[in-house]
């Protein structure tokens, strides 16, 4: 049944409608509309009023805290996690800024602030979080509803573009000293409707769906340079490729791991003179037993012992390397898995490979120095797995296509804070036994406080012990400590220095001098 005319002609204000509620009448305020499938379909808001006696009547206020009485003004704010983030990464929203309007950057900024110092924070979180920490202070006026950053995760993910011409500019700052480790992980997508969730060479095992996520890594500078999402089902040799072309890395050094197999690099490479690759050999290789790389004619000068061998093939160098200590744990696990039905003569085969590793490069090089550029590769390792367990960001929560691109965008600027936040921690002496989690915690304790009921602030009081951590880690320089009040004391002097009767235990009687 329609709304009476009579109802609808009642005069009440512009850009709302008469809904039918009970036995009365209730205007409603309408929020613009969204366009789907070719119409507009308009987008109901909350009630404002009602039709009563003919007439319209507005809805009175609401009281905020009908209970106490409070605003639920924030007084005391977390200062010390997000403050030393934004100290270690204020180039980020200038490099922001070239790309958005100054409002856009600070909103991808300050979410990437709370995803590198609160792991696992879920987008409904953002704007509590935001209101309990110095950032709302700091940059203020952020709206951070789960709507507005949903949308905004989406249009980011849009205009891909801009997302690119970032990653470009990261790439820009390396040399042709540094090394460009270049390495993928899968991270889970749980959506049907993306079309980067595809099966990959793990879903048998994990039983979900996951997209390839590529990374570049500098070994100089120890943070990430520049990311890219790929299909699941994508090897990590295909995606190069248009990895270095999409991201303008022209120079440097590519180390992977034997999933990239030499040709797809070379291709990736060609036409790049700046760009070379050092890249291990499978160890079926026919290169290996051609050029007797198992001879070794060298040892590394330190205190691993590892055996080595060099040659140039006329086209390329290879490199090979034995770690003794390696080769005892595998010869170990070998026979260990084998230990009802050890072949000698393959055993005899496999203790030539064991803990050997051998290189394909276009470099010639020291030794030491191409088997220290090998171990470097391991940053990137350690990088997935601070992204994936420390930030709680395997997984993308979205189910969308532009929405995946769009938050990777800020799981990789939070994972760009963090790291640099980690290498700063690093530097500091006293927390070589603190965990990165450990080192946050200690930040945590730092907090501003409301003057009164002014817009000022001040740093809340700290033991002398913490303070003096805070201020070594670069947060303070001076902050507010307690002040200890010495007891009170018997003046200098005064101390009755008589002799005293020696006392017995209590109820043991004292022993006459005669026994």
């Amino acid at each position: 049944m329609g709304i009476p005319e009579e109802i609808r002609k009642v005069p009440r204000p512009k850009g709302t409608v008469v809904v039918k509620s009970g036995s009365g009448y209730r205007v409603r305020k309408r929020n613009g509309s969204r366009y789907v499938d070719g119409k507009h379909i308009p987008i109901d808001g909350g009630y404002i009023g009602s039709i009563i006696d003919m007439r319209y009547v507005p809805d009175p206020p609401e009281d905020p805290s009908p209970w106490t009485g409070s605003t639920g003004r924030v007084d005391v704010k977390l200062y010390g996690r997000v403050k030393l983030c934004d100290m270690l990464n204020e180039d980020i929203i200038r490099t922001l800024a070239t790309y958005y309007n100054r409002e856009e950057a600070m909103m991808i900024y300050v979410i990437a602030i709370l995803r590198a110092n609160y792991a696992g924070i879920r987008d409904y979180q953002l704007q509590s979080k935001y209101e309990e920490t110095f950032l709302s202070i700091m940059y203020p006026g952020i709206k951070l509803g789960r709507t507005k950053v949903s949308r905004e995760i989406r249009n980011l993910g849009k205009e891909k573009s801009r997302i690119d011409g970032f990653m470009r500019g990261r790439v820009c700052c390396i040399d042709g000293d540094d090394l460009a480790i270049i390495d993928g992980c899968l991270m889970q997508d749980h959506s049907y409707v993306d079309t980067l969730s595809q099966v990959s060479r793990e879903t048998v095992h994990t039983k979900y769906k996951q997209f390839l996520l590529m990374y570049a890594y500098s070994f100089e500078l120890n943070e990430p340079l520049c990311c890219r999402q790929y299909q699941g089902n994508m090897v990590d040799s295909r995606a190069v490729k248009d990895f270095i072309e999409k991201n303008d890395i022209v120079q440097g050094i590519i180390v992977a791991d034997k999933g990239f197999s030499v040709g797809a690099v070379l291709e990736a490479i060609e036409g790049l003179p700046g760009l070379h690759f050092l890249l291990p050999l499978k160890r079926d290789s026919s290169l290996i037993h051609e050029y007797s790389m198992y001879s070794y004619t060298g040892v590394l000068n330190d205190e691993r012992h590892i055996s080595y061998k060099k040659i140039f093939t006329g086209e390329y160098w290879l490199y090979s390397f034995r770690d003794p200590k390696i080769a005892a744990d595998e010869e170990g696990n070998y026979l260990d898995e084998h230990v009802n039905n050890i072949d000698i003569e393959e055993l005899s085969r496999k203790r030539a490979e064991f803990g050997t590793i051998v290189f394909q490069s276009d470099l010639e090089m020291p030794a030491s120095k191409a088997y220290s550029i090998y171990e470097s590769r391991w940053l990137i390792e350690l990088l997935f797995k601070f992204h994936q367990t420390t930030l709680d960001i395997d997984d993308t929560r979205v189910n969308d296509f532009y929405s995946v691109m769009g938050t990777e965008f800020i799981n990789f600027l939070a994972t760009l804070m963090a790291s640099r936040m980690k290498n700063h921690f690093d530097s500091v002496r006293e927390l070589d036994h603190f965990t990165y989690k450990a080192s946050l915690d200690q930040l945590e304790k730092a907090k501003k406080v409301r003057i009164y009921d002014s817009d000022e602030w001040e740093d809340n009081r700290l033991p002398q012990v913490d303070a003096d951590l805070l201020v070594k880690m670069g947060l303070y320089t001076r902050p507010i400590i307690p002040e200890e009040k010495k007891r009170m004391g018997r003046k200098p002097g005064s101390k009755d220095t008589k002799p005293r009767k020696p006392r017995s235990d209590k109820g043991i009687p004292r022993k006459k001098k005669s026994d």
